[in-house]
């Protein structure tokens, strides 16, 4: 277990309170790492992949996220938001310049900051790329359905054919809705569905791994799995908040933004990405004509994945060595 050499909480000006940890090398080249979601948190297999004789590695848990306070708070978060809490941090860390790292959500949210704060960043590290667009919600709530028929009827089985046509304005409603007793419901189908995607991408058997979830539940204590619950409520209602918002960006101008961006950027991606669809990776590249596009074959989603871990760490040995 690698202990942070520095942590503690940022105040923004609008009373969230950021949690960070800093691990590694303090005198080595920095990289901030973007966690997905959005309205998930950063852990500490993230550090797996550095080599951190070679890296000052940062850490932080986004506006309601993780450790971060308020706790799945929807006040004051937005994609806006969240651009000036990671250069506020840089400036809090006196770090001149830095890698940045993100991944799916964290990916997207890489590139609001880029299209910013492009002068303050030595290399943009892209993996599994989310887009906030018509195409990804339609993918992933609808069309993955033919890939992943069980799961989808999981998710759906309680809703009418209306809804079923407009899985995710569905779910959205229920988890920014005031009935508790939906969003649990909700925020439990949305992450078996996630699970199931998961397990169906990496061909693990969705059905015993559905059984040692509930083993590993029913081993906590009601305390332990009423936060666990919490937990899962907040992650994704912060995610159909932004979801729901498209991300209170216009992508088309973000894209175009990024256009005279000159940061080297390497992007990471999946050949067998279900989540993230290559897709995006198409629509993306023609407004990052310098990017170094390394295609993973076989690969999936996930750094969980081997194929995906290899393609990313070699992507970091690269930058470290690299004369930038």
């Amino acid at each position: 277990m690698n202990s942070p050499l520095s942590q503690g909480f940022l105040k923004t000006p609008d009373d969230h309170d950021l949690y960070y940890a800093q691990y590694g090398n303090m005198q080595a080249p920095a990289v901030v790492v973007l966690h997905g979601g959005p309205g998930s948190s950063c852990y500490p297999g993230m550090l797996d992949w550095f080599d951190l004789t070679r890296w000052r590695v940062v850490l932080f848990d986004q506006r309601g996220c993780g450790k971060s306070r308020p706790t799945g708070s929807l006040q004051h978060n937005t994609t806006g938001h969240l651009v000036d809490d990671i250069e506020r941090l840089r400036q809090h860390l006196a770090i001149s310049e830095w890698v940045v790292l993100g991944g799916s959500w964290g990916a997207f949210l890489a590139l609001a900051y880029a299209a910013e704060h492009a002068q303050t960043i030595r290399h943009l590290l892209l993996r599994g790329v989310f887009l906030p667009s018509r195409l990804q919600l339609q993918w992933f709530f609808q069309d993955l359905r033919a890939l992943v028929p069980q799961a989808w009827q999981r998710l759906t089985e309680t809703m009418t054919p209306a809804e079923k046509a407009s899985v995710f304005e569905t779910l959205a409603s229920g988890l920014l809705g005031s009935d508790q007793d939906r969003q649990r419901d909700i925020a439990q189908r949305w992450g078996q569905y996630e699970d199931g995607i998961m397990a169906a991408m990496m061909q693990r058997n969705d059905q015993a791994d559905r059984r040692a979830s509930k083993y590993s539940e029913k081993q906590q204590s009601h305390e332990e799995q009423t936060q666990a619950m919490m937990r899962r409520i907040h992650k994704f209602r912060i995610q159909a908040h932004y979801l729901h918002h498209q991300a209170f960006v216009e992508l088309p101008s973000l894209l175009s933004r990024l256009e005279r961006v000159g940061t080297p950027v390497t992007v990471v991606h999946g050949t067998h990405d279900w989540i993230c669809p290559a897709a995006n990776i198409h629509l993306l590249l023609p407004y990052l004509r310098q990017a170094d596009m390394r295609w993973v074959p076989g690969g999936t989603h996930t750094p969980a994945d081997p194929l995906l871990l290899a393609g990313l760490r070699q992507a970091l040995i690269d930058i470290s060595s690299s004369p930038e």
